[in-house]
């Protein structure tokens, strides 16, 4: 009885391991075929998520795949190019069937524009990554940050880490996350005896902000402006509490 059921099992295991060869060999055989179907050779490349960053020079990436199978596309290595682009936050390639390359990409987004020395502007991101600009026009509607920067000293790609670029970084994003129905207000930062100066697009005014609740500093400029007929060229200094202290514009 023992040796029976000893050759039953046997038998059993013969036949799964005949199973699993077959199954095995059916798969790598449809793999091999896949990978060398013409109907499968890459004849379109398509790219989503972008906004500034031209299709044309994502796409590049992968033109040399044109006529490849698509099962031999190398999609991490291209990834990999795509993301030299100081542009480019995050990306996937992926192979859709029966002959594309999808790209897809996060661009980092532009939160000020740096201001250099020689007048030239830069977007930089909410971890002062120098970007770069595809087009003449500005796309991006956000406020300048005049500095002493060279060109030279603010190649794409490279982090700034002075601490007035972090300082005002540090407003701005407090701004985006507490007040942001007062960011369309805001044409530049500038700093003056390392103080932070706001400059109101609509007015031409000065504003000094204070280091705490800029929501409510900001609505209590906002009623005075509204209420208190306030000269277009005033500096508003918002950082004593509860108080709003107008001044003449050269002071």
């Amino acid at each position: 009885m023992k040796e029976r059921k000893r050759r039953g099992n046997s038998r059993y295991y013969v036949f799964f391991s005949l199973y699993l060869s077959a199954f095995l060999a059916l798969g790598f055989g449809l793999w091999f075929a896949m990978r060398h179907l013409p109907f499968l050779e890459v004849r379109n490349i398509s790219v989503s998520g972008n906004l500034v960053v031209p299709d044309s020079l994502i796409t590049r990436f992968a033109e040399n795949q044109i006529g490849i199978n698509l099962f031999k596309v190398p999609t991490k290595d291209i990834a990999s190019e795509i993301m030299q682009l100081s542009r480019i936050r995050n990306v996937k390639v992926q192979r859709r069937l029966f002959n594309t390359i999808h790209i897809i990409v996060t661009e980092r987004e532009g939160i000020i524009y740096v201001k250099s020395r020689d007048g030239k502007l830069y977007p930089i991101d909410s971890e002062a990554t120098v970007m770069e600009r595809y087009s003449p026009i500005y796309l991006e509607d956000i406020p300048i940050f005049s500095t002493y920067y060279d060109d030279s000293q603010l190649k794409y790609g490279t982090v700034l880490d002075k601490p007035e670029i972090l300082k005002v970084l540090a407003l701005h994003q407090s701004i985006i996350r507490e007040a942001p129905d007062y960011l369309p207000i805001i044409s530049e930062y500038y700093m003056i005896d390392n103080t932070i100066n706001i400059i109101d697009a609509r007015y031409g005014t000065r504003i000094i902000p204070g280091d705490e609740d800029i929501a409510t500093q900001l609505r209590r400029y906002q009623f005075v402006q509204d209420n208190g007929n306030i000269d277009r060229q005033s500096v508003v200094d918002l950082r004593f509490e509860n108080q709003v202290v107008v001044k003449a514009g050269d002071k």
